[in-house]
């Protein structure tokens, strides 16, 4: 009689996990016993070591497999096998196990946010908070086991085939855990190897259980880029400072400390830019909450955005210098007693235009949205947007130096005049004209909504 649970042979996927960007996997508490003072803390183990639960990486990677062209198929059965169904009648056992991830040399800082209001431009009250970030630079290893069974003989070209799709994702890099649209929890594996070892042999057998390798498997590496996402890489300098108040406090006091700016800020700024840009072609802010989300307090509807962006890091070479300034008073027009006080922005380097990376990625990206997006380009090239605090007095604007872009298997490169040197300029011209001929908004922006 045949056994289908039956174990013929097992696959291992290994390699070593390191953070790119901050990680926030939350522990699910809130100001309470654990922790009194920051409002969300990252998950630990009890005695303090953060790690990747298997749980979050197994639905990322079976969101991600869900999402891959070449796998839509037959993506529901595989995906069944792999990841296992909850059913009254079928339900399925995973064939992965997929491990935590204990991370060493772990830097746990706590970040503070606010929420703005979509109207006025200004923080809503009792809107700030804080929470836990696990720094980048933080690693651990990686261990995923499929279990071939007797049941799975007729899909194992295909579980073969996905497992080195899995390999490709984890070592170009794949988002985990929360705000991954603002540039948190990229993730990528390093010295990643697949190795079978097929129980029909003995010697398999005896490889497995004396913990020796099996056969490795060698695969070629490809992008995990899909053909409708977009694709902005923009070298830029700062036209004069740029101050992040918190931020850049604390490196001033504390020299070893980069200094940056958080996504959270860099999407904030690009979703008030395309909402002005959308409003004076009068076509509403649907599009804007569309691409980078939103959530209702009032009607608790939410939606995760597809926009998604990396924290710009600045290079040692910028100057972080003090600049004192005073209080007026509105009345007299007198310096107010007392109120001396002194900011710490950041100052490129006189002569010299030092760059820095953004990274702006929209995933399923329409024609019309890529137009927004293109106005957005002409927009940042041409030095109209800025970033962080004090921009009414003229600090934190950019300008980009030049930039790339990548949409629908076409590359294109647009230099500091605007003129573009690669690609069909027709082309990003129609892009353009799809946003205008696009049906104008019939809903405006949702009431409450923000990201």
């Amino acid at each position: 009689m045949s056994n289908s649970a039956k174990i013929m042979g097992r696959y291992t996927l290994t390699g070593t996990v390191k953070l790119i960007s901050p990680l926030i996997i939350r522990a699910g508490v809130y100001n309470d016993i654990l922790n009194d003072t920051v409002d969300d803390i990252v998950v630990t183990y009890h005695d303090g070591q953060p790690f990747i639960p298997g749980t979050s990486l197994a639905g990322v990677l079976r969101q991600t497999i869900q999402d891959i062209d070449g796998i839509k198929d037959s993506k529901r059965t595989l995906d069944n096998v792999l990841f296992g169904s909850i059913d009254e009648h079928k339900g399925t056992q995973s064939a992965l196990q997929i491990n935590d991830i204990p991370l060493e040399n772990t830097n746990i800082s706590v970040r503070d946010g606010i929420c703005i209001d979509d109207v006025l431009g200004v923080t809503k009250d009792g809107a700030k908070y804080d929470f836990e970030v696990i720094e980048s630079g933080a690693h651990g290893t990686l261990r995923i086991d499929c279990i071939i069974r007797e049941c799975h003989q007729n899909q194992v070209d295909i579980i073969k085939d996905t497992l080195i799709t899995l390999a490709n994702l984890l070592k170009n890099g794949i988002s985990i855990g929360a705000r991954t649209v603002n540039g948190f929890g990229c993730i990528a594996c390093e010295e990643i190897s697949l190795a079978h070892y097929d129980f029909t042999k003995p010697k398999n057998v005896q490889s497995w259980l004396l913990n020796e390798s099996g056969t490795t498997i060698t695969f070629p590496e490809e992008p995990n880029v899909e053909k409708n996402d977009l694709i902005i890489d923009m070298d830029c300098y700062l036209e004069d400072t740029i101050l992040i108040k918190s931020i850049f406090e604390a490196g001033w006091d504390n020299k070893s400390l980069t200094l940056f700016i958080p996504g959270t800020s860099v999407k904030g700024v690009l979703r008030h830019q395309c909402s002005r840009i959308l409003n004076v072609l009068g076509r509403g802010t649907t599009m804007t909450d569309k691409l980078f989300g939103y959530s209702n307090d009032k009607t608790k509807e939410s939606h995760k955005g597809r926009v998604l962006v990396n924290e710009v890091y600045f290079d040692t070479a910028y100057t972080q210098e003090e600049q004192h300034r005073i209080r007026v008073d509105r009345f007299t027009g007198g310096v107010m007693n007392g109120a001396l006080f002194a900011d710490h922005p950041l100052r490129n380097t006189k002569g010299a235009k030092l760059t820095f990376p953004l990274h702006i990625r929209i995933k399923d990206c329409s024609n019309s949205e890529a137009g927004l997006a293109m106005l957005l380009v002409k927009d940042l090239m041409s030095g109209q947007v800025t970033m962080g605090a004090n921009r009414t007095i003229g600090c934190g604007r950019i300008k980009g130096k030049s930039v790339t872009i990548q949409y629908n298997g076409e590359s294109y490169v647009i230099d500091d005049s605007g003129k573009v040197t690669k690609g069909q300029e027709e082309t990003l011209e129609a892009l353009v004209q799809s946003l205008h001929h696009f049906k104008k908004d019939t809903v405006s922006a949702k009431e409450g909504a923000h990201e």
